[in-house]
């Protein structure tokens, strides 16, 4: 076997939590030409490579039975700009994915019922946000622009589909009377 080129780096940011995606070079395109080889290695270590269907890398959890005390506010976070996109008709997926953000513009404290998703993972101000995304910046899922300015990258995708079926539950639900157009911090962590 040749020897598996980045190795070392591949490992240090995937040991890290960190998902390696196409803005990852060149990292990610070893991982997708050898990526047979790569999980081989990795599972000799008793570590499981993961390649999502949307073309990004990451570690298995060792125990997912644990959940990073981070979890919780990035999923409220990641919830509510989903939840702020349906509800402005927006196509979730574009809106996400296709444009940069400022955090001074963002939506987290403009509803009631958002500013109270995020006290119940203790975030209370724009600053706990920006701890909220520097996290998801370490993770690679988003990449700060400026100061100010960030977009999500292609690893988001991990979160943003539970987010989607959240909300989309949640609109069914307030539509049909039969429950709360909103869901719990306790039901999003549950949901990862």
């Amino acid at each position: 076997m040749n020897a598996l080129p980045h190795l070392e780096s591949i490992f240090d940011r995937l040991r890290r939590g960190y998902h390696l995606g196409p803005d990852d070079e060149p990292e990610f395109s070893c991982l997708c030409e050898r990526f047979d080889e790569y999980a081989a290695y990795f599972a000799a270590l008793g570590i499981t490579l993961v390649r999502h269907e949307r073309e990004f890398f990451y570690f298995n959890a060792d125990d997912p039975e644990t959940v990073p005390d981070t979890l919780p506010r990035i999923a409220v976070f990641s919830y509510i700009i989903v939840d702020h996109a349906a509800n402005h008709g927006r196509p979730i997926e574009e809106f996400i994915f296709g444009q940069n953000f400022l955090v001074t513009a963002l939506p987290h404290f403009t509803l009631d019922r958002y500013t109270a998703l995020l006290r119940q993972v203790e975030v209370h101000d724009m600053s706990d946000l920006e701890n909220v995304l520097n996290h998801m910046q370490r993770i690679g899922w988003v990449k700060w622009l400026s100061n100010d300015e960030f977009r999500f990258l292609r690893p988001f995708y991990r979160v943003f589909g539970k987010c989607v079926e959240l909300t989309q539950a949640a609109h069914t639900s307030a539509d049909d009377g039969s429950g709360s157009a909103s869901a719990s911090a306790e039901d999003l962590v549950n949901r990862e």
